[in-house]
């Protein structure tokens, strides 16, 4: 006689089990679409792409200036609408900034020696009002082209702006600066926004400003797209390559507003000889004799 089947339970869900289990599924299923569209997006990166994109997550990127002049000694360039620009002797060399001339120049070329080196320069900690005085107009020219410049004087750095206008007026129109190899006529005007260029006389920290991006540390002036930048400390105390601060501010003004012309820097041509305007003697003459002007002593 075949023995009965032992009844089986049957396994019945309770619904509380049932939502558990779909819960379940669904969590895996949303994993594995996660997981794939992972796959699928890092197989279409480049693995160059990938990298920098982790390194910029561990390191910051540095300021990329644009070029600037400055015969002081500036660390940046930019160009002129990027003119360059070069310290005027006073800044962090970069990309052709010469102390004490423009530091900066929007056309890349800033150059201003990293707290000037060994060459010990006056540092007075002035810090400038943030305003500025304009100097008036000067006597129109009747003939030759015209090339309209502004002058503004920081306040609260005891320069006067009056008197600095007719200082650069009397180097731009000396017989030995540029009106002659440039073939112009410089005119002060008494608004910046009517100049071709303006010449600002800035304490050491607003130079510092309109240096930007070149690294005038307080120190250099620079020329940066139309704005010639030259620094109160300079302007006032020189630097250690110049006995004669009259020929040394004429320097600054005859550099810097070369490069607003379009020269670049120069070197020392012969031990003894008359240095280049465009040479950055703020920092350096090179074996060369202090010279202030384009066409020297001897033309």
């Amino acid at each position: 006689m075949t023995e009965p089947t032992p009844h089986r339970p049957v396994l019945r869900l309770t619904r509380r089990g049932r939502l558990v289990c779909s819960g379940l599924v669904l969590l895996v299923v949303i994993a594995l679409v996660l997981l794939l569209v992972s796959l699928v997006r890092g197989a279409g990166t480049p693995p160059e792409q990938q990298q920098a994109s982790t390194a910029a997550e561990s390191a910051a990127p540095e300021h990329d200036g644009t070029p600037a002049d400055s015969d002081e000694g500036g660390t940046t360039s930019a160009e002129d609408d990027a003119p360059a620009a070069e310290p005027t002797g006073e800044g962090t060399p970069g990309e052709e900034a010469t102390p004490t001339d423009d530091a900066a120049e929007r056309t890349p070329e800033a150059e201003s020696p990293e707290a000037g080196g060994d060459v010990e320069m006056v540092r007075s900690g002035t810090v400038g009002a943030g305003t500025w005085t304009v100097a008036a107009a000067g006597d129109a020219p009747t003939e030759g082209v015209l090339r309209p410049y502004a002058v503004r004087v920081e306040d609260g750095i005891d320069v006067d702006a009056e008197e600095a206008a007719e200082e650069i007026a009397a180097v731009l129109a000396d017989e030995r600066g540029w009106q002659g190899p440039a073939d112009v006529v410089f005119h002060r005007v008494a608004d910046p926004a009517e100049a071709e260029f303006t010449i600002s006389i800035g304490s050491p920290p607003t130079v510092d400003e309109l240096c930007l991006p070149a690294k005038t540390g307080g120190v250099w002036s620079c020329r940066i797209g139309p704005e010639v930048a030259l620094n109160s400390d300079r302007w006032l105390h020189a630097t250690p390559t110049y006995d004669d601060l009259a020929e040394y501010r004429a320097y600054m003004i005859n550099h810097e507003v070369g490069h607003f012309l379009g020269h670049g820097h120069a070197s020392c041509p012969a031990e003894g000889a008359p240095a280049p305007v465009m040479l950055q003697q703020s920092i350096d003459l090179q074996g060369c004799t202090p010279n202030a002007w384009p066409a020297g002593e001897e033309g």
